[in-house]
C-alpha cells in the first residue's frame, strides 16, 4: 500500500505556492532543475505506524427477547425467545503499514526555497519576489 505522505506533501506544496507571487513561482521553477540534480528522487520502503477504530467485546452481554404467539385449538400460548450477543465498544488499534518515501524530498525542497529566495533578493530586494 502506498504511503499518503508523498501525495499530501505535493498538495501542500501546491497550496503554499498558490500564495506565492508568480515571480517567486518562476524563480522556484528555475531552481527545481538544479535541486533535482543535487537531490534526485530516491524512493525507499519504510514502515509507518497507523491506527484505526475497531469494535471489541467489552465484557457485557446484550440480550433481545421476542415473543411469538402460538395458537392451538384449546389455548393461545406465547413463546419467548432470547438472542444474546457480547456487548461491544470502540477501541483504537495500531498497526504497521509499508509505504514509499522520497528520502531526498526535504533537502530538495529546502534547496528550492533557499535558491528561489536568493534569486528574489537579487531581482526584487526581498525573499518573496514582491514588487
Amino acid at each position: 500500500m502506498k504511503s499518503l505522505a508523498l501525495p499530501s506533501l505535493v498538495v501542500a506544496l501546491f497550496a503554499l505556492s498558490a500564495c506565492a507571487t508568480a515571480e517567486y513561482q518562476q524563480a522556484a521553477g528555475e531552481c527545481r532543475g538544479e535541486a533535482m540534480k543535487s537531490y534526485p528522487v530516491v524512493l525507499e520502503q519504510r514502515m509507518f505506524r497507523r491506527s484505526r477504530e475497531v469494535m471489541v467485546p467489552d465484557g457485557s452481554t446484550v440480550c433481545e427477547s421476542t415473543e411469538m404467539q402460538q395458537t392451538t385449538k384449546n389455548t393461545g400460548m406465547t413463546k419467548t425467545t432470547s438472542v444474546c450477543r457480547p456487548g461491544m465498544r470502540k477501541a483504537i488499534e495500531y498497526y504497521d503499514e509499508p509505504g514509499t518515501v522520497d528520502v531526498n524530498e526535504g533537502g530538495r525542497e529546502q534547496f528550492v526555497s533557499g535558491c528561489a529566495a536568493n534569486r528574489c533578493m537579487q531581482q526584487f530586494g526581498n525573499p518573496k519576489c514582491k514588487k
